[in-house]
């Protein structure tokens, strides 16, 4: 296969700086094509900083999903690229190439790959000369074709499979709880399995507060409490993989540049306002969290990346921990102290750094992705979750599928994206599309979702103020985070 010319380009979690991540993919190229076969050998090398494995406490890993995408010389449509799978998905069997010190897993759909640690240990790592093998030949790519391909990677974090608990025993809004013999209890709700949840006024079922009274009882409605909670939603009680960020603006400026137009002016919203021309659109601070994004932004975002949105379950359970005893009222980082961000040094910049605090709450606009983690910083300082998960309580609104909806508990953890969006620029995946009404606002931001200024009540790992939300529209408060089911 001629090789006219090849481009990379690497979603950016963080940018360079000594407190973030800074993922990087780089070497990359093409070889050892297989014309009988139709495959080729897409190589390169990847490193990021702050790394872990570990086998005990958290008993958990980071790491680093990776996707290709492809297009043909000539044309403007970028498709995703199909990596060969082959059962038990061993690098080997796969045709895969796993550097030293890495376990390379190959997902079954063929969509990506995670690379992460072999073996326990923290701090920086460099895995070189990492080969995937691509089923050209599936994508409609010809032996002859010239074509370009850019290789994606984004950190995240591994939820290992475990109990753990929903509600943290306190006063939260609309908090999960379970219910007694004739009332509501003030006691955590119990997922041991991923059995059905039965939901409702009997003992011993899933409960919580439908409405509260205030200036829109629908907004701060906690659901239907009907059920059941289907054994294929996701619960969070079997392995997932969550970002360790939420979505920055150079992520999302490097989706929607890898784009057709089309589909790229559908996507792109209007602040923060990327500069210069598509496909060469700028982030104006790379490093921030992105916001001002709607359902529709978010469920295209998960399709042409192969990950998924993540429900309102496994935001408890990726804060909280497994079998973990909650500390009522607590926050993300595992107790109820919160400070607001500080004053904001090298402002704008890669190295943007705040003073003090451990949650954005209320600083007027979001802030750089990761910036309360330093080299020294302990789970409190940083505002980090109980598996290492950063910011999930601050900074942007999370965008989570809710349990108090129809269109909620029709989600299903074995629904990934496909890599591709129709021809208006959303997914293709129905049960996404019909999710707007079916929302959890999770974790609180730089400012409550409707605009109403911050509070420190709205980060708490259980409350859940904003739970039959609607973001059709598009929202300044609210930004991106996705999973995907562990294999």
């Amino acid at each position: 296969m001629k090789k006219l010319f090849l481009s990379v380009i690497v979603l950016l979690v963080a940018t360079v700086t000594t407190f973030a991540n800074n993922i990087q993919i780089s070497n990359t190229s093409l070889s050892g094509q297989n014309a009988a076969s139709n495959f080729t050998l897409v190589n390169f090398d990847i490193n990021w900083d702050n790394s872990w494995r570990t086998s005990t406490n958290e008993s958990n890993y980071d790491g680093a999903w990776i996707f290709v995408k492809f297009r043909k010389q000539g044309t403007s449509l970028w498709k995703h690229a199909t990596l060969n799978y082959v059962s038990p998905g061993t690098p080997a069997a796969c045709g895969h190439t796993q550097p030293s010190g890495s376990t390379l897993k190959q997902s079954a759909d063929g969509k990506g790959a995670w690379i992460y640690r072999d073996a326990d240990g923290i701090g920086n790592v460099y895995f070189g000369g990492a080969q995937l093998r691509w089923n050209y030949g599936v994508d409609g790519v010809l032996d002859a074709d010239s074509v370009e391909i850019n290789v994606y990677a984004v950190e995240m974090v591994n939820v290992p499979t475990g109990a753990y608990t929903l509600g943290s025993g306190g006063s939260e809004w609309n908090c999960f709880v379970a219910y007694g013999a004739a009332a509501p209890t003030t006691n955590p709700y119990q997922v041991v399995s991923n059995a059905a949840i039965q939901v409702g006024p009997t003992l011993g079922n899933l409960y919580y507060g439908q409405a509260s009274t205030g200036f829109n009882t629908f907004l701060q409605s906690g659901g239907d409490l009907l059920g059941p909670i289907p054994a294929n939603y996701p619960k969070g009680f079997n392995s997932f993989w969550i970002m360790k960020y939420e979505a920055s603006q150079q992520q999302y400026c490097d989706f929607i540049n890898n784009l057709d137009l089309a589909r790229a002016t559908v996507r792109n919203g209007s602040s923060p306002a990327f500069t210069g021309t598509h496909p060469g659109l700028i982030a104006p601070q790379p490093e921030r969290a992105y916001n001002n994004v709607n359902w529709p932004d978010l469920a295209a975002f998960a399709d042409w990346s192969c990950l998924r949105p993540y429900t309102e379950m496994e935001f408890e359970k990726a804060c909280r921990g497994t079998n973990i005893s909650p500390v009522p009222n607590e926050y993300p980082w595992g107790n109820t102290t919160i400070n607001n961000i500080g004053t904001i040094n090298y402002d704008g910049l890669d190295n943007e750094i705040a003073s003090s605090g451990n949650s954005n709450y209320s600083s007027g606009l979001p802030r750089r992705c990761g910036i309360f983690a330093t080299p020294l910083s302990n789970r409190e300082a940083s505002g980090g979750s109980y598996y290492g998960v950063m910011d999930m309580g601050g900074n942007v609104w999370e965008m989570t599928v809710g349990v108090g909806s129809p269109s909620g508990r029709a989600f299903v953890a074995a629904t990934h994206g496909d890599g591709t969006l129709n021809a208006a620029g959303n997914t293709d995946i129905t049960v996404w599309a019909n999710l707007n009404t079916g929302l959890a606002a999770r974790g609180g931001g730089f400012a409550n979702p409707y605009g109403y200024g911050g509070s420190a009540g709205y980060q708490q790992t259980s409350g859940r103020y904003y739970c039959t939300s609607d973001f059709s529209a598009r929202n300044l408060y609210t930004g991106i985070r996705l999973a995907r089911t562990a294999e």
